[in-house]
């Protein structure tokens, strides 16, 4: 094919939450993009997802706000209880309190329905952009010819720049790290397996009568965590729109008894026979009235998922004109949305690096692109993935030292820690440079960003 060095091809291989962002971006962008998802069309799979406040001036430059408002509700806090010898009884651990967040960044984390947010972002793309049942077969790429991507209904697809967003087990990474391993370019331990954490039973319960359980009908969300007695399960729930409460049932397991072969089946977002779960499971009692059994009992069996839960933050993030990002690339346990909210951050930055280059999108100045994306996300990865394992340990560790954990936070210093915590996460809320920015609020303080070189160069010309 024949590259030229403006108006660029963006090829976005995986159609979730971040390939949907980056869509979104690439299209008020103006930079041309085509999305290739593997699946026959979208699922209603999944449960609770939260997007953090950092996020969420980006949603509101995108036009988001409206429809997340109607399919969320404002999350304050997760209470944490831990089962009493015989299960019948839960005791009361501590809360992780949000209330301040609004205060402090002029924004309240959300909480949703999975399936609802892919359906809003999903709504904003222009469908005949997203093609579905498009599996990649191969890859191949060079400096000065792009991309060339062949799909397995015998198509051949060529583009400037490729973008893997498909996942834990992502087809467009393993097809990159071969090459790069062949040509001994590769980091050992980016070859190696990813942890494999825990197994997850979850879904979504259709509406359920509030007068039975009252806490559905608030306008806050009701989120509670239950780590189990001398078992290695725990489970959460968090109340949603339409009087539904999503829910989540977590084993930890020891991660050298899954091979990697095993993680990838277990991993899709496939559904569980609600019937083959087991009834110890169904026993477990919840803060908010009743068992989990009634949960998954009111949860359409189709809907119920059996995922594996698993993390590894890789180094190898962009080759050529191939770039990795959401958890193609860093593979977080998805407490308070860390995977949601940072693939969509990842989107921003790229989009961001793309757009600096479209009227000269040469091999090197992709390159920069990508390094440039890699330089700024690539440390806040790696400090939300230390913060998904240490929220982790608090809401469903099983050890002695997690307990102690969760008695410092809870009782010797709980204001003090977890301000400390968020300050940090809440000071980094990148935007679009290319939009109109939105303002920023609250008492707290905002990471500065650079504004957009090439709009910079524009408004000189005129």
């Amino acid at each position: 094919m024949t590259i030229s060095p403006s108006n660029p091809k963006v090829l976005i291989i995986g159609a979730g939450l971040g390939g949907l962002t980056m869509a979104i971006l690439l299209e008020k962008a103006g930079i041309e993009y085509e999305i290739f998802e593997r699946t026959s069309g979208p699922k209603a799979l999944g449960s609770a997802t939260s997007l953090a406040p950092n996020v969420l001036p980006l949603m509101e430059q995108l036009g988001l706000m409206d429809g997340l408002k109607q399919i969320s509700k404002k999350a304050i806090g997760c209470v944490i209880y831990k089962e009493a010898p015989g299960g019948q009884i839960l005791d009361r651990v501590g809360e992780m309190n949000v209330s301040e967040y609004e205060s402090i960044c002029g924004y309240y984390p959300m909480i949703m329905a999975r399936p609802d947010l892919h359906a809003l972002l999903l709504s904003h793309v222009p469908t005949h952009k997203v093609h579905f049942n498009k599996r990649v077969l191969s890859i191949s790429q060079d400096e000065e010819n792009g991309v060339l991507v062949r799909t397995s209904d015998g198509k051949s697809h060529e583009a400037d720049i490729l973008i893997g967003c498909d996942g834990a087990y992502s087809g467009v990474r393993q097809s990159l790290y071969k090459a790069l391993a062949s040509e001994g370019l590769l980091p050992s331990a980016d070859g190696e397996d990813m942890k494999v954490c825990h197994m997850s039973i979850l879904g979504t319960t259709n509406a359920v009568d509030p007068k039975q359980i009252p806490n559905v009908a608030g306008d806050e969300s009701c989120c509670d965590a239950i780590i189990g007695y001398n078992k290695p399960h725990s489970w959460r729930y968090f109340t949603v729109p339409g009087d539904r409460i999503c829910w989540r049932v977590d084993v930890q397991l020891d991660s050298n008894s899954f091979v990697q072969s095993d993680a990838f089946r277990n991993s899709e977002w496939g559904s569980e026979s609600s019937g083959s779960i087991d009834d110890d499971w169904r026993a477990f009692k919840v803060p908010i009235g009743g068992t989990v059994g009634e949960l998954i009992n009111a949860t359409p069996q189709d809907s119920v998922s059996k995922v594996m839960l698993e993390e590894k933050l890789y180094t190898t993030w962009y080759h050529c004109r191939t770039v990795l990002m959401g958890d193609s690339c860093h593979k977080m346990l998805p407490n308070a949305g860390r995977g949601a909210v940072n693939a969509m951050l990842d989107a921003v930055i790229l989009a961001n690096a793309i757009f600096e280059i479209a009227d000269d999108a040469t091999p090197t100045n992709i390159l920069s692109a990508f390094k440039g994306y890699y330089k700024e996300r690539f440390v806040h990865a790696k400090d939300d993935l230390e913060s998904s394992q240490h929220a982790a340990r608090i809401l469903a560790g099983q050890g002695w030292a997690d307990a102690f954990l969760r008695k410092m936070v809870f009782n010797l210093m709980p204001t003090l820690f977890q301000r400390v915590t968020y300050a940090k996460t809440l000071a980094y809320r990148p935007q679009a440079t290319f939009l109109p920015r939105i303002e920023s609020r609250g008492t707290g303080t905002v990471t500065p960003q650079k504004e957009s070189i090439r709009l910079q160069k524009k408004a000189a010309d005129v």
